[in-house]
């Protein structure tokens, strides 16, 4: 019996929250045999408490006195719950759609070396985001941090970084994919470790799927299984906003972490 845990993060998203937690339960319901819904209040937030109560009293919902980063978030559900087989971490911006769980289960189950796996991820006109990636060259992480892309359009270096000319299609071998949505491998964190608490926002996706790799597991970017992301990106959005701020934050840790080369991640 497949045990599942899923991890949302609630920052006061209002209706978009109990869009998504309706839509996870919903898929959630009809495609994993055991699972089990946790929404973190990383700020107080009273509303949502009692909708929850009203609508989806299961759902186990943590309320944090202070903020708490992403990793911290994330590790201290799963240091909490170390017996599901697999967590399932989905933003709060996201709309799950029916087959989502299923074909990332079904590559867990049938890939024994998959670590990290993720959906095709799409805004709400049905484009597709870039949502699985390269590792950061050091020019291409400097670029995002400073958003000179946004200046500078279809920059050769971060298309390629972005793997805008690749096309997918079924189960695909990827450097990362972002932590909008993934599908983490307990036996693979009990390897690998927890997500890197020192980056409270940003980045903390590429390093584990870093880690994976250099411990030998595989992140797979699954185009059958499906969501929908509102993809809020307020770090990447708004220039003089504390999110920007962790994003160049976390982008020098990133860099001081590896040494600059990250982009040398997957590399055997």
């Amino acid at each position: 019996m497949t045990r599942l845990a899923t991890i949302t993060i609630n920052h006061h998203h209002g209706e978009m929250i109990k869009k998504t937690i309706e839509s996870l339960n919903t898929v959630a319901r009809t495609e994993v045999d055991q699972f089990q819904m946790f929404l973190i209040n990383n700020i107080p937030d009273e509303s949502t408490k009692a909708w929850l109560a009203n609508s989806f009293s299961e759902v186990h919902l943590i309320e944090n006195k202070e903020p708490k980063g992403f990793a911290a978030n994330i590790n201290g559900i799963i240091t909490a719950n170390p017996d599901f087989d697999y967590f399932l971490l989905v933003n709060p911006d996201v709309i799950c759609l029916p087959g989502m769980i299923d074909n990332l289960l079904h590559v867990m189950k049938n890939e024994p070396r998959a670590g990290v796996a993720g959906p095709l991820l799409m805004d709400f006109d049905g484009s597709i985001q870039p949502s699985r990636r390269r590792f950061a060259t050091f020019w291409v992480l400097i670029i995002r941090a400073l958003h000179i892309d946004a200046i500078v359009r279809k920059l050769p270096s971060v298309e390629r970084y972005l793997m805008q000319n690749e096309a997918f299609m079924g189960i695909n071998e990827v450097d990362w994919i972002t932590g909008a949505v993934m599908i983490l491998r307990k036996k693979a964190l009990d390897q690998v470790g927890l997500m890197d608490e020192r980056f409270f926002m940003y980045f903390e996706d590429e390093d584990l799927c870093c880690r994976m790799w250099r411990k030998g597991w595989k992140i797979f970017y699954v185009t059958d299984a499906k969501a929908y992301h509102a993809h809020i990106a307020e770090g990447r959005k708004k220039l003089f906003s504390k999110a920007n701020f962790h994003h160049i934050s976390s982008a020098l840790k990133m860099f001081f972490k590896y040494r600059g080369k990250i982009s040398q991640c997957g590399e055997k």
